[in-house]
C-alpha cells in the first residue's frame, strides 16, 4: 500500500514538475490519433508517407491557427464595444437589485457590515480621550506631509519588445514543440507501436499487436469524431447566434467548440460570457432566453440524439472517472489540462482494455462492470442486501429467461461462496443468511413478469449494421424457456401429488440455496418442489423420508465436500429408506473448474444414481423427462409403467 502511494505521488509530481515537456507532447498525440485517419487515407491513395504527413500536419495547424486569429480578432472586436454595453447593463443590475425580495435585507447588512468596517479602520484610542478623538501631540502637529511623486520611465524600444516577446514567445514556443512531436508521431508511428508492443506484450507477440491495432484505431476513430461532432456544435451556436443578432458570434462558436471537450457543464460554461453580454446590449430579456435556449437545444440535440448515434454505446469510460479526471487535470496542467482531460481519459480506459500491462486503467476509469453477475449476486447475498440483488436481477431478465439467469448468475454466485467456505473464508452464520437471502430474492422474483418488448427493441437497434448470425448459432429467445409448462396431463402415474419432487441440500446452507434455485426453476415449469435443509439427511430425520410422496429426490451438491464416496453412502442410505420407485438426481452444482471432469465422470460411477446434472438446464431437463416420458406402447417397460416409474439415463 505505501509503495503504491510512493509511486503515484512520483508519478504526479513528474507530471507537474515536467507539464512543460508533458503537456506539448500529451496534446501531440491526441492530434495524432485525430490526423491519422486521413494520413492513411492520402497513403491508400499512393501519396508518399513523408508528403501525407506534411500535408495532414499543415492543414491541421492552418486551421488551428486560423481559428486562433478568428477569436483574437473577435475579442478585440468585442472589447472596444464594451463600453457601450455598460449602461444597459447597470440599468438590469439596478432593476434586479429592486425587484429582488431580499433586496432590502441585503441592503441592511451591507451597511452593518460597512459600519464595523469603518470602526475596524479606526485608530486606537489613548486613555483619557474621549470616543472618536486622537490624541494629537505637539511634535506632529509641527510635522507637515512630505509630497511623494511616482515616475515611471518611459519604455525604450528594447523594453517594449522585451515585452511583447514576454507574452507572443511562450505560446510560440509550446505550438512549435506540439508540430514537431506530431510530425515524428507521425512519421515514426509504426516503430512507436512496435515499441509499446514489446514494451507491453513482447510474451504473446500475436495478440499484443492485434490488440494495439484495434485499441489505436478505436481511439483514432473516437476523437476524429468528437471533433467532427464538437466542430458541428460550434458552427450550430456560432450561425444561430449570429442570425439573432449576437456580436463576435464566430468567437462564440469556436468557444462553444472548445469547451464541449468538457463533458456536462463545457457547454454551460461556453454559454456564461454570451449570455452575459446578451444581457448587455439587449434592454429587455428576450435576447438572454433565446441565448440560452439555443444553447440548451444544441447540448441536448448533439448529446441525445447525435452522439448516440456517433459513437454507438458510449466512450467506455464511466461519469464518475470523467468528473475526477476534469478535476485532475484541471488542477495538474491549468486550462489546458481541462480540455484534454476526457480525451486522455479515454485513451487510458482503451489502452487498458487491450493492453494487458495497463489493464488497472479499464478496472478504474472503464464502464464496464467491476464485477461479474455471478460476484454481484455473492455480494448482495454475502451482506444480506436482497433488495438491490432483485432490482439487478429484474434487470437481467428482460433480455434472459430466469433459468439462464437463475444457472448462470445465482448458481455462479453460490459457487464462488461455496469456494470460499471451503477455504474457511465464511461461517456457518453466514452461510445460513446467504441461504435465507437468496431464499427472499427468489420470492421476490415470484410474480415478477418483464416487459421484453423494450429490450427486443433495444437488442434490434444494437443489431443494425452488425453481421448476421450463423445459421448454427443459437438465437437468444428470452421468453422461449420460461414459456414451457409442463401440463399436468402428460405426467405419468403417481406424479400428480402435492409436491412430486424433493430438493434436499446435501451438507450446509449453500447447497440449500442451490436447491431453492431448483425448486424455483421447477415450479416455474409446472413441476411442484419441496426444498429441505441438510439436516433432513441427518441420522435422526432421515428415516421421515421413508413415508414421501415425492417421485424423485434431488440431492444438492455445490462441491464434493467428502468426496464421491460421501455422496454414494447418502444415495445408498436413500434406496433402503425411500419407497419403491423413487428416482434419485444428484446435483452436483460446481461448474467452474474444467479439470474436475474426470471427477465428475468418477463420481457417475460409484454414485449409482438415476441421474446426474451440474447445471440448472440439466437438472430441469431430467425431471421433466422422468415426470413426463413414456415407454413405447407394447414393450416390457410399458406393461411395468404403473408399478415403477423407468429410470432415466443420467444428463
Amino acid at each position: 500500500m505505501l509503495q503504491g502511494l510512493l509511486i503515484a505521488a512520483i508519478v504526479i509530481g513528474g507530471l507537474y514538475l515536467a507539464q512543460e515537456v508533458l503537456l506539448p507532447l500529451a496534446v501531440a498525440i491526441l492530434l495524432s490519433f485525430v490526423l491519422t485517419p486521413p494520413m492513411l487515407v492520402l497513403q491508400r491513395i499512393k501519396v508518399p508517407r513523408v508528403l501525407a504527413v506534411v500535408v495532414v500536419v499543415a492543414v491541421a495547424f492552418s486551421i488551428l491557427g486560423g481559428l486562433g486569429w478568428l477569436i483574437s480578432h473577435e475579442a478585440t472586436k468585442l472589447a472596444g464595444n464594451l463600453p457601450s454595453y455598460r449602461w444597459t447593463l447597470s440599468q438590469k443590475i439596478d432593476l434586479v437589485r429592486e425587484t429582488t425580495a431580499e433586496s432590502q435585507v441585503l441592503k441592511k447588512a451591507g451597511d452593518v457590515l460597512a459600519e464595523l468596517e469603518s470602526q475596524l479602520d479606526k485608530p486606537a484610542e489613548v486613555e483619557g480621550t474621549k470616543p472618536g478623538q486622537v490624541e494629537v501631540t505637539e511634535e506632529d502637529a509641527e510635522r507637515e506631509p512630505i509630497p511623494v511623486e511616482i515616475r515611471v520611465p518611459e519604455p525604450t524600444g528594447l523594453d517594449l519588445y522585451r515585452s511583447i516577446a514576454g507574452k507572443v514567445l511562450p505560446p510560440l514556443m509550446t505550438a512549435g514543440i506540439v508540430l514537431l512531436f506530431v510530425v515524428f508521431i507521425l512519421l515514426e508511428r509504426e516503430d512507436l507501436r512496435d515499441r509499446i508492443i514489446r514494451l507491453f506484450g513482447g510474451s504473446d507477440l500475436q495478440r499484443a499487436t492485434s490488440t494495439m491495432n484495434e485499441a489505436a484505431k478505436r481511439l483514432s476513430g473516437y476523437f476524429l469524431r468528437q471533433v467532427l461532432v464538437n466542430a458541428a456544435y460550434g458552427i450550430f451556436i456560432g450561425i444561430a447566434l449570429g442570425a439573432v443578432g449576437m456580436p463576435s458570434p464566430v468567437a462564440w462558436g469556436i468557444l462553444a467548440m472548445m469547451m464541449r471537450f468538457v463533458p456536462y457543464v463545457g457547454s454551460y460554461i461556453a454559454a456564461a460570457i454570451p449570455v452575459l453580454i446578451a444581457a448587455a446590449i439587449d434592454p429587455g430579456w428576450s435576447l438572454v432566453l433565446i441565448v440560452i435556449a439555443l444553447f440548451v437545444v444544441g447540448e441536448f440535440t448533439m448529446g441525445q440524439i447525435v452522439e448516440p448515434l456517433v459513437y454507438g454505446r458510449g466512450t467506455g469510460v464511466t461519469p464518475v472517472a470523467v468528473i475526477v479526471s476534469q478535476v485532475f487535470w484541471t488542477w495538474l496542467w491549468g486550462p489546458v489540462g481541462l480540455i484534454i482531460a476526457t480525451p486522455i481519459t479515454v485513451c487510458l480506459a482503451v489502452l487498458g482494455r487491450h493492453v494487458q500491462g495497463l489493464s488497472f486503467f479499464d478496472v478504474l476509469l472503464g464502464d464496464r462492470p467491476a464485477l461479474s453477475p455471478a460476484q454481484g449476486f455473492y455480494r448482495h447475498a454475502l451482506i444480506g442486501d436482497a433488495a438491490n440483488a432483485t432490482y439487478k436481477a429484474e434487470l437481467a431478465l428482460k433480455d434472459q429467461s430466469l433459468l439462464t439467469y437463475l444457472d448462470d448468475v445465482a448458481l455462479g454466485g453460490l459457487g464462488i461462496a461455496e469456494r470460499d467456505l471451503a477455504r474457511g473464508a465464511l461461517e456457518d452464520e453466514q452461510t445460513e443468511q446467504i441461504a435465507e437471502t437468496v431464499a427472499e430474492i427468489l420470492e421476490n422474483l415470484d410474480e415478477y413478469e418483464p416487459k421484453r418488448w423494450f429490450s427486443r427493441l433495444r437488442r434490434h437497434l444494437e443489431m443494425v449494421g452488425a453481421e448476421p448470425a450463423k445459421d448454427d448459432e443459437p438465437v437468444d429467445e428470452p421468453e422461449t424457456e420460461d414459456a414451457q409448462v409442463v401440463d399436468s396431463k402428460d405426467f405419468r402415474p403417481g406424479w400428480s401429488v402435492d409436491t412430486p419432487v424433493l430438493c434436499i441440500a446435501g451438507r450446509n446452507g449453500l447447497d440449500k440455496a442451490a436447491a431453492l434455485t431448483l425448486g424455483r426453476a421447477l415450479e416455474k415449469r409446472g413441476l411442484k418442489a419441496s426444498v429441505l435443509g441438510p439436516d433432513t439427511l441427518s441420522p435422526g430425520m432421515i428415516e421421515s423420508l421413508s413415508e414421501t410422496k415425492a417421485k424423485l429426490v434431488c440431492l444438492s451438491y455445490l462441491g464434493f465436500g467428502g468426496g464421491p464416496v460421501e455422496i454414494r453412502y447418502m444415495v445408498r442410505r436413500l434406496r433402503r429408506i425411500l419407497p419403491d420407485g423413487t428416482m434419485i438426481l444428484v446435483a452436483y452444482w460446481n461448474q467452474e473448474n474444467e479439470g474436475e471432469a474426470e471427477a465428475e465422470r468418477k463420481l457417475l460411477d460409484v454414485v449409482n444414481a438415476d441421474g446426474y446434472a451440474n447445471t440448472l438446464h440439466e437438472a430441469v431437463r431430467f425431471c421433466e423427462d422422468a415426470a413426463t416420458k413414456k415407454p413405447p406402447s407394447g414393450s416390457e417397460e410399458s406393461a411395468q409403467a404403473n408399478a415403477a416409474p423407468k429410470t432415466v439415463p443420467a444428463a
